[in-house]
């Protein structure tokens, strides 16, 4: 008997506890809207961590409409509780990291159960483990499971989903999908846990094959060579700045390939000769390759044991994270310009208001947790281990842009398709 539509699952954390005021933003909201026989029942949700204590402050700081939301004591680590909570839930929403040392369960319990499931993992080789051990349950049992549905990697699965769309619908297949990302904004202690805890299990080494998370029997095709990621600086002339490797392309251009791979399997993928790939957008030379040395430093660092420490020194520990003002003052831009077979150009943008690790995450994960919990009849009719774009298609770009985010993609114009698809560098050295 499922009781609930939703639980928050780690709002103690400094991440879940941004969900649990969101979520009740939300209900607030929605309650003001509604009224008289037509209103849409109200949520019911229920707030999850392991102390009852700190469930207990969350649940307070919401106010005193909510002083009766339901609160579950669920430790991760007990399989009985994790199995417990996902039977009684239509959705579960994780924000516990990082997930390789306490998510395997919890997506355990939800395949099982046939529980939907969302997280803000970028822990990528984690995620294909779990799509290993458990997308044959999944799909039996109609689970719809949805990792890395914050900054990583909404914002590129969904800017790519737009643009490749736009292009097909003008008539061609993509060949060269490529995204700059622009962005203010801080991080927290469950994000730097994260990437530590992959640098030191070794499975950071993993992170560097760009197909991680394809299902097997998609290979990498005739593009294979233009999917590489960038490796240093270098002005690209089709998006028409100075560019440098990005920390999250490791991650986000996985998850794209995976949503092309699985729509492929259905006839609707993006084309044979699909590449994407992603730079951070930099102002000039010098700023590209100030950028591009600061991140090769930082994952030097990570690597050695000594170095974890003194990451861990200096940066936020768990539960920690940017002040209010200054998640408020955040931002981030993704700008995508999609080129197809027949030279047809389109260009998109995703972008929006508030700290892209903090504001804007939370923002897209609640709102993608919720597309689960009243848009099912929306939703495409899928299962298993899917992405933000697999999973969601428009409802979450409609989502999105109720919630204050720019997400668009058109058609600008034709470039001469003799010179036939993009090159892996296609750039100058500008200087």
């Amino acid at each position: 008997m499922r009781d609930l539509d939703l639980v928050l699952l780690g709002v103690t954390g400094f991440t879940g506890r941004q969900t649990a005021r969101w979520v009740a933003r939300y209900v607030s909201e929605a309650a003001a809207r509604q009224a008289g026989d037509d209103a849409r029942p109200p949520l019911r949700w229920a707030l999850a961590a392991r102390h009852r204590g700190k469930l207990e402050a969350v649940r307070a700081d919401l106010g005193p409409d909510f002083s009766e939301l339901p609160l579950l004591v669920c430790d991760t680590g007990d399989d009985a509780a994790v199995t417990a909570l996902a039977r009684r839930t239509r959705v579960l929403l994780t924000t516990v990291g990082p997930y390789a040392q306490y998510g395997s369960a919890v997506v355990a319990a939800c395949a099982a159960a046939g529980t939907d499931y969302v997280d803000i993992t970028g822990e990528t080789p984690w995620v294909r483990d779990m799509i290993d051990a458990h997308q044959a349950t999944a799909l039996r049992t109609g689970a719809r499971l949805v990792p890395c549905c914050g900054f990583d990697s909404v914002p590129s699965d969904l800017g790519v989903w737009l643009v490749a769309r736009a292009l097909q619908g003008a008539g061609t297949d993509p060949v060269d999908v490529r995204a700059s990302f622009s962005a203010k904004g801080g991080f927290n202690g469950g994000t730097l846990a994260s990437g530590l805890g992959m640098m030191a299990s070794g499975e950071g080494r993993r992170l560097f094959d760009p197909f991680l998370l394809n299902p097997p029997e998609r290979k990498p095709g005739p593009a294979a060579d233009r999917s590489q990621d960038v490796k240093r600086p270098y002005y690209d002339d089709v998006l028409g700045s100075w560019a440098a490797p990005f920390l999250m392309a490791a991650i986000n251009t996985r998850v794209v390939r995976r949503s092309d791979a699985l729509f492929s399997a259905e006839g609707q993928g993006y084309g044979p000769d699909f590449a994407y790939r992603e730079v951070m957008r930099s102002k000039g030379r010098s700023d590209a390759w100030l950028v591009s040395g600061a991140l090769g430093v930082v994952t030097a660092v990570g690597m050695r044991e000594t170095g974890r420490k003194l990451l861990k020194r200096v940066g936020p520990a768990p539960g920690q994270g940017p002040s209010e003002a200054a998640m408020d003052g955040g931002f981030f831009r993704t700008r995508l310009v999609g080129r197809g077979a027949s030279g047809v150009v389109v260009k998109g943008e995703i972008s929006g208001p508030g700290d892209p690790g903090n504001r804007a995450t939370v923002r897209m994960l609640c709102s993608a947790a919720l597309a689960l919990v009243e848009d099912r009849e929306r939703l495409p009719e899928r299962a298993g281990f899917l992405t933000p774009a697999t999973c969601f298609e428009q409802v979450l770009v409609d989502r999105l842009r109720d919630r204050g985010m720019t997400l668009s993609a058109s058609v600008v114009g034709a470039v001469s398709s003799a010179d036939g698809p993009p090159t892996a560098a296609s750039s100058s050295a500008r200087g």
